[in-house]
């Protein structure tokens, strides 16, 4: 039997192949990429919020940030009261790439789904968790 963990590495990288697909279409980088998954289409948050979701420094976050509204991929709106303040949300650029991006991940769990029974994929679905918890 297969050693759980080289199970984990072969389906890891599967998923990695699939980003870094996206990623080179799109000409993003892994934090790029990461700072457009953070956000869904309607939502509007601040710098410090988007550099919690994306799991970076307050100034690598700022790069990330400037580099992806510069590309046209987020927009940045500064407060009129406070100019220290700004919102930031996806741009249109922004939400295509996120809907492919979601549209990868739907088709890849459809074929996962497709290949177990209802009762295998709550199963499935519980042993991730608790791997997940305990790596």
């Amino acid at each position: 039997m297969e050693k759980l963990i080289d199970l984990i590495d072969q389906l890891k990288s599967r998923c990695i192949e699939n980003e870094l697909m996206i990623m080179e279409q799109a000409s993003l980088t892994p934090a790029e990429y990461n700072g457009i998954l953070a956000l869904d289409p309607d939502e509007f948050v601040c710098g410090s919020t988007l550099s919690q979701k994306m799991n970076l420094s307050p100034s690598r976050a700022s790069r990330v940030i400037d580099k992806l509204v510069r590309n046209g991929y987020l927009v940045r709106e500064n407060d009129a009261q406070d100019r220290r303040k700004c919102t930031i949300c996806l741009a249109e650029k922004g939400i295509k790439v996120k809907k492919r991006i979601d549209k990868i991940k739907k088709e890849c769990e459809s074929r996962v789904r497709d290949k177990l029974s209802p009762i295998e994929i709550e199963q499935f679905a519980l042993s991730l968790k608790k791997v997940n918890e305990a790596i």
